[in-house]
C-alpha cells in the first residue's frame, strides 16, 4: 500500500502548485497553537515534548506512517481516525486534539515544520538562542561551556548549542548564529590563502577558468 501511496502522491505533487512553503504554514500553526497557551508557558513545553516525541517515536521511526499521513489520497477523516486509534490513550488530549486539527486542514505534511516554529516561537519566549557548533572532532564539555559563556556575553541570551562534528573542516571550529556563521576553521583558513595566491600569482585568463 505504502509503495501506491508514494507513486500516486508524486503524481498529485507534480500537478499541484502550493502558494505557501511549508515554514509559512508552520508559523500559521505554532501561533495558534501559542494562542490557546499563552498563558501557561510550562504547558508549552509539555506539548513540545510530546510533539518531539511524536516526530521522533512515530515519523522517524515509520516511515511508512509518515507517508501515509502525509498522502493525499487517505482522506482527513481516515487520518484522524488512525490517530485516535494509534495515539488516543498515549498522548495528551490536547495533543491529540491538535493533530484532529491540523489533519481536518490537510496539513500533517507540515508537521515537521510546526514543530520547528513552535520551538523557535519558544526559545524567543524563553530568550534562548539556538546555536550550532561544528568542529572536525568532538568538543569536550569544557570547550563547549567555554564557547557558550563567550556567546552568552556576546548575544546578551542564553544560546542552546547543537554539537555537529565534520571531519572536512580539518581543524578549528564554525559557530552559527541564525543565519550568521562565525568561521574559524583551518580548512576555510587554507581555501582563501589559495584563493589569495591565484588572485595576486596566475593570470587573470588562467584565474578565471579555476574559479
Amino acid at each position: 500500500m505504502a509503495a501506491d501511496v508514494s507513486a500516486n502522491d508524486a503524481r498529485f505533487a507534480a500537478e499541484s502548485n502550493p502558494d505557501v512553503n511549508a515554514e509559512k504554514i508552520g508559523d500559521v500553526y505554532a501561533e495558534s497553537l501559542f494562542g490557546v497557551l499563552e498563558n501557561e508557558p510550562k504547558r508549552i513545553g509539555e506539548i513540545l515534548e510530546e510533539f518531539s516525541d511524536f516526530i521522533t517515536q512515530a515519523l522517524d521511526a515509520y516511515p511508512d506512517f509518515e507517508q501515509v499521513l502525509n498522502s493525499r489520497l487517505v482522506s482527513a477523516e481516515d487520518k484522524i481516525g488512525l490517530l485516535e486509534r494509534v495515539f488516543g490513550d498515549k498522548i495528551s488530549p490536547l495533543f491529540l486534539n491538535f493533530l484532529r486539527v491540523v489533519a481536518k486542514h490537510e496539513r500533517l505534511d507540515c508537521l515537521r515544520a510546526i514543530y520547528q516554529q513552535t520551538k523557535k516561537r519558544q526559545d524567543i519566549l524563553l530568550g534562548r538562542i539556538p546555536v550550532i557548533v561544528t568542529a572536525a572532532t568532538p568538543l569536550k564539555e569544557e570547550m563547549l561551556q567555554k564557547i557558550s559563556a563567550s556567546l552568552r556575553k556576546m548575544l546578551k541570551g542564553d544560546p542552546e548549542i547543537l554539537h555537529r562534528t565534520d571531519p572536512s573542516l580539518i581543524g578549528g571550529l564554525v559557530v552559527r548564529v541564525g543565519d550568521t556563521i562565525y568561521d574559524g576553521s583551518i580548512a576555510m583558513q587554507l581555501k582563501n590563502i589559495c584563493q589569495n595566491v591565484i588572485h595576486h600569482y596566475v593570470p587573470e585568463e588562467e584565474a578565471t577558468k579555476n574559479s
